[in-house]
């Protein structure tokens, strides 16, 4: 039977399994203690040129401890400085913004439980406005 330490993936057979799941995993945002991810769902000004566009969106923070996996998501508007800030989203939005969540968490639980034989789980309640 093989200890913790031996089923442990390394930082960066870690990385390659979240580059792979797709688009929203952010590597240089990421660190050796946490995994960033976002997703630049609603354009709320696609009349600007594509440089000059902010969005809604939600941004997530996953820790790995070595046994579990648990992560904190926020909502917010991608400024055009490339910072995400918090900020109240409207009730329709928001909707639109759980549902990209709601499948995007399902695939990264599944990459967690699967590929890195841990539980994922949320370590704080979603927060939308500052």
């Amino acid at each position: 039977m093989k200890s913790n330490t031996e089923n442990e993936l390394s930082r960066g057979r870690i990385v390659k399994l979240f580059t792979d799941l797709g688009p929203y995993f952010r590597r240089l945002k990421s660190t050796e203690s946490y995994y960033f991810f976002d997703c630049l769902e609603i354009c709320i000004d696609h009349e600007e040129d594509p440089g000059q566009r902010e969005f809604l969106g939600w941004w997530l923070v996953v820790r790995n401890n070595g046994d579990n996996c648990s992560y904190e998501r926020f909502n917010g508007r991608y400024n055009l400085a490339g910072d995400w800030v918090t900020e109240h989203i409207s009730e329709q939005d928001l909707q639109q913004l759980d549902n990209s969540f709601g499948l995007f968490i399902e695939r990264l639980e599944t990459l967690i439980e699967v590929k890195m034989q841990q539980q994922l789980s949320a370590s704080e309640v979603v927060c939308s406005e500052v």
